[in-house]
């Protein structure tokens, strides 16, 4: 049997998925200084990191997230080890999508075993699908929240669910809409022992990047649901009786629906008031960073993170670093790093040695970075002076 899932419009799906594309129309054209849009994306990915963990009960604060991402050899907590398995899941999502690699079931897997590694360095290949029974338990009460369909069920509710999202009917939905459906059917069916939440907001998210709502890099839903985790949880039981086979095999998805298009219509608005309140118009539309690869384009976030904590003396890096922060051999990182400085986009960080220990981006991305560490400093120097205005204002003091 096939997965056709049931739903039907309503006056607020419309209403939102209006809003959602006018959002889209601004954010995607609008001109934008290009050290502030390198820090609004640099922002959006670490909120996206911080909120989709936690969800799942990680408690790293943002601060504590880009320190968690950026560390390197250092052993790590398991929280630390999430957000910065998450992180680099989005730059996996990223790369795939350059590559134009398209829906499948490995696809997922690859995902899911990026988003649950333990440890440091390489990652594994694929993650199998369980072959256990995995209730979802209140901790608090230990009752059954929800009872999954049987391991033996799970390989072809998964075969069914990629070929609907491969298929003519899905491709014929909105983006945000098929993005909403993958992404709850493939929580419903709980394909692995730990990380269905997290594979399910990364899925959705790449469905969106890959259908054209990637709103260069900006957009972040996951801060809307933690805003309310029990509406967000409440939507995704949809009131439904706890067993898989007593109502969740085929149920309307239309609750989940509105909810999954109103946050996305409240995230899409609040860029659409960033980017008018930064419009640029003597700027290029096109930032300069377009003609690069995607892992350069990662590369120049992770800095960005690094200069925000330490400053513009911290963004030199190593070989070592590009080992640890995506994933690959020494023999790769060196590869890359030669290539790049042959193309002019690294520069070794001291001159005349005979053996590059550490490397810097070239004088026309370094200096981009320096004007996004600036503004981003200015901006909180704003706001600390802001705040201890209004609290001198106060009778009572801060």
């Amino acid at each position: 049997m096939s997965f056709s899932p049931r739903f039907a419009y309503s006056h607020a799906m419309v209403r939102n998925l209006g809003l959602i594309e006018s959002a889209r129309a601004v954010v995607d054209v609008l001109p934008l200084p290009p050290d502030q849009e390198l820090r609004l994306k640099q922002a959006a990915r670490q909120r996206a990191t911080r909120h989709s963990t936690r969800i799942e009960g990680n408690t790293l604060n943002s601060e504590q997230v880009g320190q968690a991402v950026m560390a390197v050899g250092k052993s790590q907590t398991e929280m630390q080890q999430e957000v910065r398995n998450y992180w680099r899941a989005l730059e996996w999502i990223e790369e795939q999508l350059e590559a134009n690699r398209h829906p499948s079931e490995e696809f997922i897997r690859e995902l899911h075993s990026i988003i649950l590694v333990r440890g440091m360095g390489r990652r594994g290949l694929r993650s199998d699908y369980r072959r256990e029974e995995c209730p979802v338990v209140d901790l608090a009460t230990r009752r059954i929240d929800y009872a999954p369909p049987t391991p033996a069920d799970v390989p072809v509710l998964m075969r069914e669910l990629v070929a609907w999202w491969q298929g003519e009917a899905a491709a014929a939905l909105p983006g945000p809409v098929r993005a909403g459906l993958l992404a709850h059917r493939f929580v419903s069916i709980h394909p692995f022992g730990d990380g269905n939440g997290r594979t399910a907001r990364a899925l959705a998210t790449a469905e969106l990047w890959r259908s054209g709502y990637e709103m260069r890099g900006f957009l972040s839903l996951e801060e809307h649901y933690t805003a309310d985790l029990g509406a967000y949880y409440d939507h995704l039981q949809m009131g439904l009786p706890v067993n898989f086979y007593d109502g969740r095999h085929d149920p309307d998805h239309g609750q989940w629906l509105e909810f999954f298009l109103a946050t996305m219509a409240r995230a899409a608005d609040d860029l659409r008031r960033q980017a008018v309140d930064l419009y640029a118009p003597h700027r290029r539309r096109a930032p300069p960073w377009e003609s690069l690869r995607r892992v350069q384009q990662q590369l120049l976030t992770r800095l960005l993170m690094r200069g925000l904590e330490t400053g513009s003396e911290g963004l030199a890096f190593t070989p070592s670093d590009m080992v640890e922060w995506f994933g690959i051999s020494a023999n790769t990182g060196r590869e890359w790093l030669d290539r790049w400085r042959g193309e002019g986009f690294v520069e070794p960080a001291r001159a005349g040695v005979q053996r590059v220990r550490a490397y810097v981006l070239s004088s026309k991305w370094h200096s981009l970075l320096r004007e996004a560490i600036a503004f981003s400093a200015s901006v909180n120097t704003s706001k600390t002076s802001k705040k201890m205005t209004e609290c001198k204002a106060k009778s009572n003091g801060c």
